[in-house]
This record gives structure tokens, sequence and C-alpha cells, in this order.
């Protein structure tokens, strides 16, 4: 039998068993069709598009503007360092010699986010909301400053800056929210922190279902080796000055920054970036509630120190 002739016998062979993957990949297309949402929208070129970084003086944040910066972007760098705002944005032009869009930084706080120089920014195409607070401390510990501190930075800070800044959104820009998996599943000691992640994803889910074809874009992080874990404070509003083990073998946040940037370009809404444990503990949550935070709880986490986002 030669050749064709096989492949025919083994198509007839194996055609009914196609039939069923086959037909739920064309409903889900034509459902994403018919469903309006910002899939639905071409993909979004950064190259000379206004960037808004919160948070933008270290770690994920820096790591961000000098990718977006690389693709032409144009950035506009939020942080209380104005010092290393500074020193980014001269970094990046001697860098990024193509780009001629010209960085510009403005200091930004937060927790006092009506001060910030919303009047100065005229447009936006791409609002990346990045800053953010960790804490490490049983529920019963934690102090009810602490709870709000972490609710005030994670969660109104966002919402008032999103705000602040929606109406000078491009129609077909992006609204970014670096979050983290603990917005989909809580572990313990993480009482605050994941609360006002979970806070976050509610909002923003919202606003995505309340503005459609508005591209907002939850990025669920998992550990990324940035020492925020060793930045994060106590019960008692200490900070810990210990990094978390797992945190250092995180994803680098050059990585991070390729991938989110990719997503924005990508148009994707709810982006979970972690590994491959992490991803399992939020299939498991809602599969079995109980169970799921065994996949993100280790040995070192007992106690008040343990792992970040």
């Amino acid at each position: 039998m030669s050749f064709p002739e096989k492949f025919q016998e083994a198509l007839k062979e194996w055609a009914p068993a196609l039939v069923v993957p086959i037909s739920l990949y064309v409903a889900y297309k034509l459902l994403n069709r018919i469903i309006p949402g910002a899939h639905n929208l071409p993909k979004l070129d950064v190259k000379n598009k206004v960037v808004v970084i919160t948070g933008a003086s270290s770690g994920l944040g820096k790591s961000l503007a000098f990718e977006l910066y690389k693709r032409g972007a144009k950035v506009i760098l939020l942080a209380r360092s104005t010092d290393k705002l500074k020193e980014i944005c001269n970094e990046l032009k001697e860098t990024f010699p193509l780009n001629q869009n010209e960085p510009t930084y403005y200091y930004f706080d937060i927790t006092d986010p009506e001060q910030a120089p919303w009047d100065e920014i005229p447009k936006v195409d791409i609002l990346i909301n990045n800053a953010g607070m960790a804490n490490r401390g049983s529920c019963a510990d934690t102090t009810m400053a602490i709870h709000r501190q972490a609710m005030e930075t994670n969660f109104f800070g966002h919402v008032h800056v999103t705000q602040s800044l929606l109406s000078k959104l491009s129609p077909d820009g992006c609204v970014v929210v670096t979050s983290s998996v603990q917005g989909k599943v809580a572990i313990p000691y993480r009482g605050s922190y994941g609360a006002s992640k979970h806070a976050l994803q509610g909002y923003f889910d919202c606003l995505r279902a309340e503005h459609k074809n508005l591209h907002i874009l939850v990025v669920s992080a998992g550990y990324i080796n940035t020492g925020f874990g060793s930045r994060a404070i106590d019960p008692s509003g200490k900070v810990v000055g210990v990094e978390d083990e797992n945190q250092k073998k995180g994803y680098t946040p050059e990585h991070c920054a390729r991938l989110i940037s990719d997503a924005i370009r990508d148009r994707k809404t709810d982006y979970i970036m972690a590994h491959t444990d992490a991803r399992f503990a939020v299939f498991l949550r809602w599969f079995w509630p109980n169970t799921s935070q065994l996949c993100l709880v280790h040995p070192w986490n007992q106690g008040s120190m343990g792992t970040k986002e």
C-alpha cells in the first residue's frame, strides 16, 4: 500500500475522533467574535504610545520602563524617589538612542494620589498600575493600621490613579494591573496582602464589565526576584529584612517585563504569570477550595515570614 493510501486509511480511522476537538475550537473562535471585548481589537503596538508606570523606580516597574522604551514607547515614570527616576530616564536615552521620545518622570506617592501631577499628563495610551507593598503575619496578629495600609497602597491607590486618568485614555488603549496569584488564591500569613489583591481583581473585573471594549489586563504574578519580600512589613509595621527563598528562585523582573509587554500587545485580559504549581492552585481554588492553598504553602512559609508574589 502506497503512502497516500495509508494516509487516507489513517484519516478515515481517526476522523470521528477529530470531529469533537475541531468543533469545539471552531465554536470557541466564533464565540470570541460574537462576545464583545478587547480581544477583538487589533494588536497594540507600543511604538510612540504614551505609557504611564507607577512604582517605576525599581523592580518590575523599572524593568517595564526599559522594555517598553526599547519597543519605542514614550514613558512617563511615577515614584517617590525622583533621584532614581532621573537616573533611569538618563539611562534609557543612553541605552536606546533610536527612541527619540523623551522619557519623563514625576514624584508620586501611591498613598497620596491626589497630589499626583495628573494635569501634567494630557493623554495616556497605556496605564500600568504597578506600585505596591507586602506584609507578613497572621490575620489575628496584624494590626488594623497594617490592614488599612495594605488596602490604601494595593487597592485604593490604584483605583484613584485609574479614575484620574481613565478619561484621558485612548479608545484603543490599555489599563494594566500588576496583581498577584494571591488575588485569586489566599495563603496563610498573607491576610492583608491577599485581601487587597482580591479587591483589586474584583474592581478591575467590574470595570472591564462596564467598559466592554476597554482593554484591561490583570497580571496575576507569581514569584519575582526583586527583593520585594525583604521590604515586607510584619504585624507591628517593622520591615522584615529577610528575603524569601522561593522568591529568590522566581522570575527575573526583565523576563516578567517581556511577558507583560507581549500580553499588552496581544490584548490578553487575565494573565497568570507564574509557575505550574501556582496555576494549578488557581484551578483547585474553583474545583476543590480546601486543597488549593497546599500548592502554594511550603514549610518556610509558616509563621510571620514567607513568600511574596
